[in-house]
Parts: structure tokens; sequence; C-alpha cells
């Protein structure tokens, strides 16, 4: 079951081919398909990476987890419910 992440949330993220390192984060930015996440916990093996990357990078929501489940892309504003038209 997947589950929509906002801004504020903690999230996890697993290395894989299109992410270089395994870190947990905090939601910054929502774009439509990743989000912006400031890097909190890591490796210290991966120390100079995140540095690097200034403890931010940019993740395809299909690499963040919330609470061990996906996550998927917030709703378009206008098509939320309780949206302003």
């Amino acid at each position: 079951m997947s589950q929509e992440i906002i801004i504020g949330d903690k999230v996890s993220v697993r290395k894989a081919k299109d992410v270089p390192l395994s870190f947990k984060g905090t939601v910054e930015k929502l774009y439509a398909n990743a989000a912006m996440l400031t890097i909190d916990s890591f490796s210290p093996d991966d120390a100079s990476l995140v540095e690097d990357m200034k403890n931010k990078t940019v993740v395809n929501y299909k690499h963040i987890k919330k609470g061990g489940k996906a996550v998927i892309p917030p709703a378009p504003e206008e098509k939320r419910p309780g949206a302003r038209h």
C-alpha cells in the first residue's frame, strides 16, 4: 500500500542504480516525479559524497519509503479535495 508524502515527512532511501547512497532524510520540496530531500543520517563511509551534495538531493518517488512503505506523488493542487479554485 502506497501513501502520499508531504513536506516535513521523515523518509528513507535505499542505494540503487539511480541513487548513490542509502540514507534517512526529510522532505523539503515536492515535484511531479521526485522530491528534494535533506540528508539527515547516512553511513560514515558516505560522508564525503554527502558533503559534495551539500546534504541535499533530489530522489524519484519510486526510491523513497515512509515508515517502510512505498510513497506516491502528491496530487496536483487543483485535484486535491478542498483546494481553492
